[in-house]
């Protein structure tokens, strides 16, 4: 994935990759502080901050 997942989303990403998606976000260990999209990974979000497990 080039782009962050934060931006993905607004440019109709769901419609043609749902399941992509939802296995990145069923797991979260990331919050994005901008826009509040979580994921597993780090990079997948433009500004992540770790959730506390």
């Amino acid at each position: 994935m080039s782009k962050k997942m934060c931006k993905r989303v607004k440019e109709d990403y769901l419609e043609t990759h749902l399941i992509e998606y939802i296995e990145h976000v069923k797991n979260p260990r990331y919050v994005c502080k901008k826009c509040g999209r979580v994921a597993d990974e780090e990079e997948l979000l433009c500004k992540s901050k770790k959730i506390k497990e």
